[in-house]
């Protein structure tokens, strides 16, 4: 009987092979840690068919969804330099604290990348060490206590929509990081962030490709909890 992926195959072509990453697979190894991760899982299967991979972008740990791999050099180099530009449309469905009132909007800010916990911090834009990091939001649906919201990311820093959604007191549910302080047994066991719409211009024909990735089971799982409650709150 054949092993099962830990992964799902969203796309391949010559070019590209997408994939729809489980919460809690590290995307890229960890200097000196055999701990599993999908640039391995990757590497070796398409090894099999005598295909080196490289890795483009990434995405948190305990963060679901997209990342796209480069299948030849002339991709790699052409994605990297897309991704670096922050060209690729990255959209993300996050679960946050709190009911956000107003129906879209731009958080912008200055993060800065500090050794304890290795972590991003929100500072001020002269400090020295300091990045511009910018996402847009639209709200998806409102709970009793928490937010559905649509993410768009216009810059691409570590843990970015984590830091900047906690730091205007919109935690995300589940983030032990960089929110550890929620009450009782935690709803999820990450945070809820799922990397759900990929689209960017291909590296072959130079037309825009978009792929998506569904909501995972424990992130719907909570949705629907929040549902139940809101429904039975309006009786």
């Amino acid at each position: 009987m054949a092993k099962k992926r830990p992964f799902y195959i969203v796309k391949q072509d010559k070019d590209i092979f997408v994939v729809d990453k489980p919460a809690g697979l590290l995307a890229v190894p960890i200097p000196d840690s055999d701990v599993k991760n999908l640039y391995d899982l990757v590497a070796d299967h398409l090894a099999k068919h005598g295909v080196r991979v490289g890795v483009v972008h990434r995405i948190d740990r305990y963060t679901s969804g997209l990342m796209v791999f480069a299948k030849n050099e002339r991709a790699y180099n052409d994605l990297v330099e897309k991704f670096r530009n922050h060209e690729p449309k990255r959209t993300y469905l996050a679960i946050v604290r709190g009911v956000i009132e107003e129906d879209e909007g731009v958080l912008e800010h200055h993060l800065k990348l500090i050794k304890d916990g290795f972590r991003n911090i929100v500072v001020d834009p002269s400090e020295e060490g300091a990045t511009p990091a910018r996402l847009s939001y639209k709200v998806k649906e409102r709970f009793l206590e928490n937010t559905l919201v649509e993410v768009q990311l216009d810059t691409g820093l570590k843990n970015q929509i984590r830091v900047q959604f906690e730091h205007i007191g919109h935690q995300l549910v589940g983030d032990q990081h960089y929110a550890p302080e929620e009450e009782g047994e935690p709803l999820i066991n990450r945070q809820a962030l799922h990397a759900y719409r990929l689209a960017f211009k291909h590296p072959r024909h130079g037309k825009e490709v978009q792929f998506e990735a569904k909501i995972p089971a424990d992130m719907m799982r909570l949705i629907d909890r929040f549902r139940w409650k809101k429904e039975a709150e309006s009786g």
